[in-house]
């Protein structure tokens, strides 16, 4: 019986197996790796997960709930129409479907797995997450830190020499720095820094503001469906800035009516705080591992958001070193997990 080896993301989740000798992905209902860590309670109860959820944040936010994975280890309430959730509860739906849409694709029952955390989660956040997976039908066979799942699928276990690794894993809502070393074999996380409240989530809400500044809109004043829209066209102007040069953010629902050309420049500029709160804590893990940053073999760069030109250049000029060019950033810590649940096996 198969072992799932589970990536469980603040923005979105995804599960791979390990068989016939590689960690392999696993595609969801709709045929996508990636499932949206979104869930949403429609008006007759039912309970939506992944993309149909994320669809209605603009619609129903008071009916969904996106970026919980934050509160995990908490006793924070999200209240979904007549419905109240624990942060635990809610990831328990995300890895239900990831378990349902498993079975489907493998053809066989699914009941235990390896689930990816971050590595500065502290016990209640991973007491959470097995409660999680315990609520979802799955016996969690291990907690494997994301930053050495990371090192695993992009084969810093692999060769004779000693190597330093930095693991820079900037998500949807976290962003986890760790300094991964190999010696005589053996990987070793040996410092770990981070950002609790930093991620790509946060970028998407900057960039919306940065247009509302600059087109005379006041993002306070907007009611929790009009800020969700703006937040969502940031998201994909965003994305879209990964693979050109250039693009004009556009609003028009009847009352906004705005649009405004952005490039990376302009991003970096309305961003500068949130860049400068990423050097935080890769600073920090050189200075709690006693190691230079001349010392560094390898960086390894994860996590959606380090799909971003200006997130890739700012932590390779801070660096002084480009990212690794077989690092991937959205499937690599799902596809470590895989390798680590098959070793479990």
């Amino acid at each position: 019986m198969a072992i799932l080896g589970i990536d469980l993301g603040t923005t979105n989740s995804l599960a791979a197996v390990w068989r016939n000798g590689r960690s392999e992905l696993i595609p969801n209902a709709g045929g996508d790796y990636l499932t949206p860590s979104v869930v949403s309670v429609d008006e007759d109860g039912s309970v939506l997960v992944g993309q149909a959820a994320k669809d209605r944040l603009i619609s129903h936010p008071e009916r969904t709930a996106a970026r919980f994975k934050r509160y995990m280890g908490t006793q924070k309430v999200f209240q979904l129409g007549d419905r109240s959730f624990r942060p635990e509860e809610l990831s328990a739906l995300v890895l239900r479907r990831l378990k349902e849409d498993a079975e489907c694709y493998l053809g066989e029952p699914v009941t235990e797995a390896v689930i990816s955390v971050p590595a500065n989660f502290a016990e209640a956040q991973r007491s959470a997450t097995k409660r999680a997976g315990a609520l979802a039908g799955l016996t969690v066979e291990r907690l494997v830190n994301e930053p050495a799942a990371a090192a695993v699928a992009a084969h810093i276990s692999e060769g004779d020499e000693d190597k330093v690794c930095l693991v820079f894993d900037l998500g949807g809502g976290t962003l986890d720095v760790s300094l991964v070393e190999r010696f005589e074999n053996v990987v070793s996380v040996t410092a770990v820094s981070g950002d609790n409240r930093l991620g790509g989530s946060d970028f998407d809400r900057a960039i919306a503001r940065g247009f509302c500044e600059e087109t005379g809109i006041d993002f306070d004043r907007l009611d929790s469906r009009r800020q969700e829209m703006l937040i969502r066209q940031a998201e994909t102007c965003k994305m879209a800035l990964t693979v050109q040069p250039m693009v004009v953010m556009s609003v028009d629902d009847g009352t906004i009516r705005a649009s405004l050309p952005m490039n990376n420049e302009w991003l970096i500029r309305k961003c500068s705080r949130l860049f400068q709160r990423m050097a935080a804590p890769v600073q920090k893990v050189f200075r709690d591992a006693a190691i230079r940053m001349e010392e560094l073999d390898e960086l390894v760069m994860v996590g959606g958001s380090s799909h971003m030109p200006s997130v890739r250049q700012y932590i390779a000029q801070l660096l002084g070193r480009e990212p690794a060019s077989d690092s991937r950033p959205d499937t690599a810590i799902a596809l470590g997990a895989g390798i680590c649940a098959g070793m479990k096996a």
